[in-house]
């Protein structure tokens, strides 16, 4: 698909799917009393919340008027992470992850896409060496107690200390540290979109060999298996000659564009031979967000679009850079965009 439908697809799935990340990684610390007063430690905790717990819930996502909700199943014994969230509004929909592997079911079309996650798409964005000193472009708040779906939560507000990112506000599960909501705010304090489980249950039993067997019935389902190859900016004759402040390189991939528009690539005057069918994506990360830039051949007759388009906290921009259509998605402000796009140079042969 070309880089403007993987924006639309990103900001209308990224609330749910990326739920296949947001509840999952090694559990150890433990929270009694007070919270810890350091933004490392937390963003740790909410990552570790979810090892050793298996828990269903509703998980309802508001932004710009409009409110999906969608079932999530989650089972974790230490080892293996596997989950199934249901889309229960709009068309059905099925989104199972067994640790990184990620199968998107449309059961009305019998369709099915299977992908490698990895990283990419968790909130928090799963730390690396290195990260505390992003982090340090947040503020750390802490706020009193409130209820969540029944549960007793400490609220914290990541405060960032420049305009490049939003503020967030997380309200976490006293004794476990799962993240129960989050708002991404705007400079004014107002609510871009908040996603929050509107019931909760914990040590639910659950089978997983019973969610393995759902996850891979895919008898009568058309299967999309992209594949994506590991590249670099350098390798692809491209340099961010301007790094955006707090953001570090976390992936760079080729990823298959849709037949349709790779065909028009193909045929059209920018096109640069066997790339034609693919783009480049690379992912940056601040420790607790992720923009993605797209690159692929420009084609006149698909790539008209320069203005932002926002969807709740996401927005992605594009341009044209000679024979390339740039794009830059992400839960951003778009002046964070329109830098990464800016500093996006192609090298010189």
């Amino acid at each position: 698909m070309s880089a403007s439908s993987v924006a639309r697809h990103r900001i209308r799935w990224k609330a749910m799917v990326a739920l296949a990340g947001v509840l999952a990684s090694p559990a150890s610390m433990v929270w009694a009393g007070s919270p810890p007063q350091d933004i490392v430690a937390i963003v740790k905790r909410i990552q570790d919340a979810a090892l050793r717990r298996s828990f269903v819930g509703t998980y309802v996502v508001s932004h710009g008027g409009h409110m999906t909700s969608s079932r999530i199943t989650h089972f974790c014994d230490g080892r293996d992470q596997i989950e199934r969230i249901e889309a229960l509004d709009g068309q059905m929909r099925q989104v199972y992850r067994h640790n990184d592997t990620v199968h998107v079911l449309w059961p009305g079309t019998r369709t099915a896409l299977i992908e490698q996650r990895e990283l990419v798409g968790r909130f928090p964005t799963p730390l690396q060496p290195g990260d505390g000193a992003q982090l340090d472009q947040y503020e750390l708040q802490t706020g009193d107690d409130e209820r969540v779906a029944g549960h007793a939560a400490q609220v914290v507000v990541f405060k960032p200390r420049d305009a490049l990112r939003f503020p967030r506000r997380l309200w976490l599960e006293r004794r476990t540290g799962l993240l129960l909501r989050s708002d991404l705010l705007n400079e004014r304090g107002e609510v871009l979109e908040s996603a929050s489980f509107s019931e909760l249950q914990f040590n639910v039993k659950l089978s997983s060999q019973a969610l393995l067997q759902e996850m891979n019935r895919l008898d009568g389902y058309k299967v999309s298996r992209p594949v994506y190859t590991a590249t670099s900016l350098d390798n692809e004759g491209w340099t961010l000659h301007t790094p955006v402040p707090g953001f570090e390189t976390r992936q760079v991939v080729r990823r298959p564009m849709a037949p349709w528009i790779a065909r028009a690539a193909a045929s059209s005057a920018g096109s640069n031979g066997d790339n034609s069918t693919t783009m480049v994506q690379a992912v940056y990360s601040d420790g607790l967000t992720h923009v993605s830039v797209f690159i692929e051949p420009f084609v006149a007759a698909l790539h008209k679009r320069e203005v932002p388009a926002t969807v709740g906290s996401t927005s992605a921009l594009s341009r044209r850079q000679g024979d390339w259509w740039i794009t830059a998605v992400g839960a951003v402000p778009v002046v964070a965009l329109q830098q990464f796009i800016d500093g996006l140079e192609r090298r010189k042969p």
